[in-house]
């Protein structure tokens, strides 16, 4: 009997032809009519770094749309179910949480994320229904991990291992039971597009190359019978892979619609209408065979692999007499018995024993694997609410960011050679423009209140009601690779920061105002730059020199995101007269 382990909501949506209406979502998509176009696994297909060699692949602004409204049907659904259960909904104070993946390293990203969800109808039904986006989706499993029978001091490398990525969190366990739970980052959260959904598009190329060889005889095109054909029995035999029940079962011979009664197909290995069928004499490798799906298992399986291993060996550079005790894995694809095995027998026995940190490191599935990452949310904003403390006090940077600035020229400096240089007529000092000041960088373990960095402006008297304005980067190069200035390759402009200063309070003191000063009179403004790095955004704050704040959130500082999608080397280009030195002009 194969173990039922498909019991997921499928992110699928179903649209009604020509007019490209919603017409079902969830489990509710039926794939038997040919005016119907059904999509899923598109999640990926966000991330505009994920490369999808596919001729058909969708594109960024479809993914986007399958997106919001896969959401807007999630939401009518909410919103019909509580409002029949429970009195005066739209008034309650309701809080909305949503998780993203480890992949996406771009905080402009999830400022767009945001605004999807938003049109999608959440934190839209009452004046106090509230949306937020909370950990990532390898934070929020820790948190869940980190909830079971664990002990302070513990060292837990988290493996969250679902659909369409695959993330990675090493912490350790900073609390004793019955307190709080805190939590320490030992190493950057990393993700990677590894999960189920790749072996299913695996497959789902195996089946179209069977199925193209009898194409004249099919109702529909072979993509669209290869989807029909992998329901339900392809999904729980391969869910169930691994466990003592499907290891009796060879092969899954697979129905393919709309063929005539009787067809077979040697070629194709097609017998009744069967691909795949187990008695048809010399024919070759059947699909789905154990070992055809064997072998696409272990493609994710070593990489998979591969990611843990780069989070034990950065840990092992970062604390060499540290040990792991627990590997927990989670997720729809963590939760398979056969991936367990292998990860089990590769750091027990294989390759992987011979890592310095592992000696002592068991390998466990958690308890519903499926649902750690939601759970961990809310475990962790009750925490937050209700003890008023966070989980995470510090977070491991897993990007370096900077501002755009000028920095005083120095020619004994390297990184000044070659650049340009402009001669400043108010104090005679000469500045190298389009500098990059990296105000954290990745591997920094950064407080849960936000870096600070002081800056300095000069403006001219007649201007101080101009928007101030700079811009922010990013980087995920090694700190020893980063760039020093626009100009180089490595980093890409992340977003503009813009506000009003005057009347804020901040340090402006007006210059060469006295007789004997040459150079023309201007303003120079002191305040200090406060950037909050969230578990997946950036936020940011104005503070003058006494840490009094100027304006708090993007509501009175304007934010303008850059679209992750844009070339590199066009998003560093432009200046700002923001110069980087406390002590400066």
């Amino acid at each position: 009997m194969i173990n039922e382990l498909a019991n997921k909501v499928p992110t699928t949506l179903e649209y009604a032809q020509p007019q490209n209406a919603i017409k079902a979502w969830g489990f509710l998509c039926e794939q038997e009519s040919e005016d119907l176009d059904v999509v899923s696994c598109f999640k990926l297909h966000l991330d505009p770094a994920f490369m999808d060699r596919r001729p058909d692949a969708p594109k960024l602004e479809d993914a986007r749309k399958w997106f919001q409204d896969y959401l807007y049907c999630l939401h009518d659904h909410i919103r019909e179910t509580f409002s029949n259960i429970s009195p005066r909904w739209g008034s309650q104070k309701t809080e909305f949480i949503f998780s993203v993946p480890t992949t996406w390293k771009n905080p402009s990203m999830i400022a767009e994320t945001e605004r999807l969800v938003r049109r999608a109808g959440f934190g839209t039904d009452g004046p106090d229904h509230r949306t937020r986006i909370g950990l990532t989706e390898a934070e929020a499993a820790a948190v869940y991990a980190s909830k079971q029978q664990y002990e302070k001091d513990d060292v837990i490398l988290v493996c969250d291992a679902g659909g369409g990525t695959t993330d990675v969190n090493v912490l350790k366990i900073v609390s004793s039971r019955g307190e709080a739970t805190r939590l320490q980052q030992l190493s950057w959260v990393e993700g990677r597009p590894i999960g189920s959904t790749q072996i299913d598009m695996k497959f789902h190329g195996m089946i179209c190359e069977r199925l193209d060889q009898i194409r004249n005889h099919l109702l529909e095109e072979p993509n669209n019978v290869a989807e029909k054909m992998m329901q339900g029995r392809f999904e729980r035999f391969k869910c169930s892979y691994g466990t003592a029940a499907s290891s009796s079962m060879p092969s899954l011979p697979l129905e393919v619609p709309g063929l005539p009664f009787g067809f077979s197909s040697a070629n194709a290995q097609i017998e009744n209408c069967m691909l795949g069928a187990r008695n048809m004499p010399g024919l070759g490798i059947k699909i789905p065979s154990r070992e055809d799906l064997r072998n696409v298992f272990n493609t994710q399986i070593d990489r998979i692999l591969a990611l843990t291993d780069e989070q034990l060996d950065r840990l092992s550079k970062k604390y060499p007499d540290l040990q792991v005790s627990w590997l927990v894995l989670s997720g729809g694809l963590g939760s398979s018995s056969y991936v367990k095995q292998c990860i089990s027998s590769y750091y027990g026995s294989g390759i992987g024993s011979t890592k310095s940190n592992v000696k002592q490191m068991r390998t466990l599935t958690i308890g519903e694997p499926q649902l750690a990452v939601v759970q961990g949310l809310v475990m962790e904003r009750i925490q937050t609410v209700s003890r008023g403390n966070q989980i995470f006090e510090e977070r491991c940077c897993r990007s370096s960011y900077g501002i755009i600035c000028m920095e005083e020229y120095n020619p004994n400096w390297d990184r000044h050679i070659g650049q340009k240089v402009i001669l400043d007529q108010r104090d005679g000092k000469k500045w190298a423009v389009d500098q990059i000041q990296w105000f954290v960088k990745q591997g920094q373990n950064v407080s849960s209140n936000g870096v600070l960095r002081p800056f300095t402006i000069k403006i001219k008297p007649g201007q101080e009601d101009d928007l101030w304005q700079t811009h922010v980067v990013m980087s995920s190069a090694p700190t020893e690779q980063l760039p020093s200035n626009i100009n180089q390759t490595g980093a890409e402009r992340l977003c503009d920061v813009a506000a009003v200063l005057k009347d804020k309070g901040v340090d402006m003191k007006l210059k060469n105002r006295h007789w004997y000063n040459r150079g023309e009179k201007y303003f120079r403004l002191r305040f200090d730059v406060k950037v909050v790095l969230g578990a997946a955004d950036l936020k940011f704050v104005l503070q003058t020199k006494d840490q009094r704040t100027i304006s708090d959130g993007h509501d009175a500082i304007q934010v303008v995101w850059e679209a992750p999608r844009e070339n590199a080397a066009d998003k560093t280009q432009g200046k700002a007269a923001v110069y980087p030195a406390p002590d400066g002009p």
